[in-house]
């Protein structure tokens, strides 16, 4: 891929929130959780874990799951009006968030960077938790090089015993977020940024 068409994908990408209930390619899925599997990781540890949900009774599970973390949000966190969160459940009720294929990341909290445990210090637990975060930004632009859309969910930290629960992963694994993906219903325009020169300081 030319340098072009790589920004062409980073500047065109959005986040998608409903979608088209059409089946992902296999090849396409394998493609994009291979493109997760390419990002940075600290200490070349590769310490990700990457459980994709396709079968229709637990993309069901997951969506209603979404709509209780969005909603333990909204209340514990946001602090929004009893209006505006019936008025955003609703609309995860109607189909936002549900999605063909989502992906739960997680890492091993017994095989941190520099070898070191679940009690290891902070420094290197967010090392992990960047690399977490470097392998779902892959899986986003990869997808979206396909047409594929995706929102990144960080609501389902917040009971992320629940999803443990119904996704059979051990407690040795710590939930990093879940990507949403599908081909959208529809694509908004990307969203203005500040400017770089607003937030570069050049030394």
């Amino acid at each position: 891929m030319r340098s072009k068409e790589v920004l062409e994908v980073i500047g065109s990408r959005v986040s998608i929130r409903r979608f088209r209930q059409d089946p992902i390619p296999d090849d396409v899925v394998k493609t994009i959780v291979w493109a997760a599997t390419r990002a940075p990781t600290a200490g070349a540890r590769e310490n990700w874990f990457f459980v994709v949900i396709r079968s229709e009774e637990l993309r069901k599970k997951v969506h209603e799951l979404l709509i209780e973390a969005h909603i333990t949000y909204a209340k514990e966190i946001a602090k929004m009006s009893s209006d505006r969160i019936e008025k955003w459940k609703k609309s995860m009720e109607d189909g936002m968030y549900l999605a063909p294929l989502y992906i739960a990341v997680y890492i091993d909290l017994n095989r941190l960077s520099s070898g070191g445990t679940r009690n290891s210090s902070e420094a290197e637990f967010i090392m992990e938790v960047q690399s977490a975060a470097a392998a779902i930004e892959n899986a986003i632009l990869a997808a979206w090089s396909f047409g594929v859309g995706s929102v990144w969910l960080g609501a389902p930290l917040l009971i992320e015993e629940k999803f443990r629960e119904l996704m059979s992963v051990s407690r040795e694994y710590k939930l990093m977020g879940i990507l949403a993906l599908g081909y959208p219903l529809e694509v908004p325009s990307p969203r203005r940024r500040k400017p770089v020169d607003d937030v570069t300081k050049i030394i």
